[in-house]
């Protein structure tokens, strides 16, 4: 909500863009540092409570954040803000993993599905905040802004309050820890990936606003259009990509090499790429680029939802329990704060090498890295079936059975239990019970 009118706030407190950079990426090195540690102690704060303080903290900070322009100016404006957006930083990370865990533990959907509605939920907010943002600046103004969108979220703790089950763990959770997980060399691979494809984001949004504003002589009420729509076609991929995903369960692998090879290829088509001068002449075009945009966001819906699912299922086989919040927790923990640390670190990659070398090189730069992931993802794939080595548990049929003979044991002991204590109840007083065991000789007196 913040990105359409706080530069120019900020410019007349005396800060440069550099500077405005550095707020901006104070949120997400705040979620980098904060998510492991959130995620590693989910088990200890129930889930419940720690959304309930994350959404209060992020809907504080707001509000304080509309009043800093009051009582400073200069460097102290600029550290207020910084030290603000670092605590909203970490209220945002605490309300992602429990609101995801929460969903995975409570809710009974797949994991994909669960992923899948909290990316559309992304998605929307991302096409109609910065709308929202720039309408509420223009009819309200700056500090009343950030009471609406504050307000919002403080009156939300009541609804989470009132709606949000209080999930608890049932079993004791399992003894490996944050750092076994940073010891599975497939849990590494699905990090880089999420630090990735958000770094790929962040670079989009940064270079197509200077290619279409400058190069293209668009204007930004065409840009924020084409983001809408470019959004609708995010969602509708989300829909399609955790369908796809639920009917082939064990096509994880085979989903992220293709996704990565076609968004390393629709990349290159951005600009496009300096290494196709040989077709395009160095010429930029208004519809190539925008229909290619919309082919790029295709393959991210696979991007961000395909990793969970894979680490769920890695984790599964080193040890970690299914079903578990200790297991959730720690794997929501360590991926949004890869995707954090890919959002923190891609602006100012992509910043420099577009003011160095332009928009074209950066894209070009980018297509190879996608590229060489999945080789590298293909790579591992490989080698875990050539080896014998599992990359999810698969449930044999004679397992199924004896779990189901377990149940059916289990239910009869209960109601032979059930049934027992109600003749007990029924037909005997408690002193009367404890008279016949009183009664006893001492010989048998264990058996009775």
């Amino acid at each position: 909500m913040i990105y359409p009118f706080y530069p120019e706030v900020a410019r007349v407190e005396g800060v440069n863009m550099a500077y405005i950079g550095i707020v901006y990426s104070a949120y997400d090195l705040a979620r980098f540092i904060s998510s492991p540690i959130f995620g590693t102690i989910l088990t200890r704060w129930p889930p419940k409570s720690m959304c309930m303080v994350g959404t209060l903290i992020v809907g504080v900070t707001p509000i304080l954040f509309g009043y800093v322009g009051v009582i400073s100016s200069g460097w102290c404006f600029l550290a207020l803000c910084t030290i603000l957006r670092v605590f909203a930083g970490a209220g945002s990370a605490m309300v992602t993993i429990s609101t995801t865990s929460i969903l995975l533990k409570a809710s009974g959907f797949q994991s994909t599905n669960v992923i899948g509605i909290i990316e559309i939920g992304n998605s929307l907010a991302f096409a109609f905040g910065t709308a929202l943002g720039g309408s509420l600046y223009e009819f309200v103004g700056y500090t009343a802004t950030f009471w609406v969108s504050g307000g919002a979220l403080i009156i939300s703790t009541l609804f989470i309050a009132v709606f949000i089950p209080a999930v608890v763990e049932e079993e004791r959770k399992s003894h490996r820890g944050f750092f076994q997980l940073l010891a599975i060399p497939g849990c590494v691979l699905l990090c880089f990936s999420c630090i990735l494809v958000r770094m790929q984001s962040t670079c989009r949004t940064i270079g197509l606003t200077e290619l279409y504003i400058e190069v293209l002589r668009s204007n930004p009420a065409v840009l924020g259009l084409l983001y809408v729509i470019w959004s609708a076609f995010y969602i509708s991929s989300c829909a399609v990509a955790t369908r796809l995903l639920n009917k082939f369960p064990q096509s994880n692998y085979l989903a992220l090499v293709t996704s990565w090879i076609w968004s390393g290829v629709t990349i290159l088509l951005i600009c496009p790429s300096p290494l196709l001068d040989f077709i395009f002449h160095g010429k930029k075009y208004f519809w190539l680029t925008t229909i290619d945009v919309a082919f790029v966001y295709i393959p991210c819906s696979i991007l961000y939802i395909t990793p969970f699912q894979a680490a769920l299922n890695l984790a599964e086989i080193n040890g970690y329990k299914r079903d578990s919040l200790h297991t959730y927790g720690m794997i929501t923990g360590l991926l949004n704060g890869a995707m954090s640390l890919g959002s923190t670190v891609g602006p100012v990659i992509s910043g420099a090498i577009i003011d160095a070398q332009g928009f074209g090189w950066t894209t070009t730069y980018l297509a190879f890295a996608n590229f060489i992931l999945a080789l590298l993802i293909g790579c591992y794939s490989f080698y875990m079936r050539v080896t014998g080595q599992p990359t999810e548990v698969v449930e044999s049929q004679d397992n199924e059975e004896a779990t189901e003979e377990d149940v059916y044991n289990t239910e009869k002991v209960d109601n032979v239990r059930e049934v027992n204590e109600k003749i007990i109840k029924k037909y005997l007083k408690p002193e009367d019970l404890t008279k016949v065991y009183l009664q006893q000789p001492a010989s048998d007196s264990s058996t009775k």
